[in-house]
């Protein structure tokens, strides 16, 4: 029996180099196996908690427009109740609320890329702007990014993979008509407002000067994708009260 405990502690450390663990305070071989051993000590959510903190670090989050959520006007529950656990007095007239239509009874920008897609005359004036060529019994369109020649998602084949045709942005699409656009100011309730229009917003956004042809992957994917600053303006409205 003894020699049998003899020959496990002799084989032990053998054992753990082949699974990657390592003891207490000696260092990782690589970021890969300090995630493993991370992830049998301690379980998936100690792993993605890890990495979600590491993404994280060094954004910056941009300043959203004075949206209702934010201003002094919004939050005000509908319950009695809650009102007055919230400092709101509930006999006291409730202020008034950001409209979902312009002065001329406009659609709104929701303020998302939801609503503002590319048109069909779009699509076509960006894509004879990419040197397109007839190759491989298709038409082929010019990467921006990498120069391959590259077919719509329709003529693809097997071995063309994910390089398909995409339409890019070249800044960011939500920053871009922001930053751009020409608002609309009128009064509600005797209070300035301002807005962006949903066709003011989608004319921006069709601008053929700020768009080209990428492949789906990878110029227009992975990391790319995943850090794109559109993701940050997505919940931001597109209608704020002036003041």
């Amino acid at each position: 029996m003894r020699a049998h405990d003899e020959r496990l502690a002799e084989q032990a450390p053998e054992r753990m180099r082949r699974t990657g663990t390592v003891r207490a305070g000696e260092p990782h071989a690589s970021p890969l196996a300090a995630l493993s051993d991370l992830q049998q000590t301690a379980g998936n959510a100690a792993v993605v908690q890890l990495v979600t903190a590491q993404r994280m670090v060094g954004r910056r989050p941009r300043e959203k427009r004075k949206a209702v959520s934010d201003s002094q006007y919004g939050n005000r529950p509908v319950s009695k109740r809650q009102q007055v656990q919230q400092g709101f007095d509930p006999d006291v007239p409730r202020a008034p609320e950001l409209p979902s239509r312009g002065p001329r009874d406009e659609h709104l920008w929701s303020g998302t890329r939801d609503d503002i897609g590319f048109t069909e005359a779009t699509t076509t004036a960006v894509l004879a702007a990419a040197n397109p060529q007839a190759a491989n019994g298709r038409t082929e369109y010019e990467c921006a990014m990498c120069g391959t020649h590259i077919p719509q998602l329709r003529d693809a084949t097997p071995a063309d993979g994910n390089r398909t045709v995409t339409i890019d942005h070249i800044r960011e699409i939500i920053a871009y008509v922001q930053d751009n656009a020409r608002e609309i100011t009128w009064q509600v309730d005797g209070r300035d407002v301002r807005a962006i229009t949903r066709a003011e917003a989608k004319r921006l956004a069709n601008d053929i000067t700020n768009l080209r042809v990428l492949c789906a992957q990878p110029c227009n994917g992975g990391t790319r994708a995943a850090n794109s600053a559109s993701r940050n303006y997505d919940t931001n409205k597109a209608v704020w009260w002036a003041t």
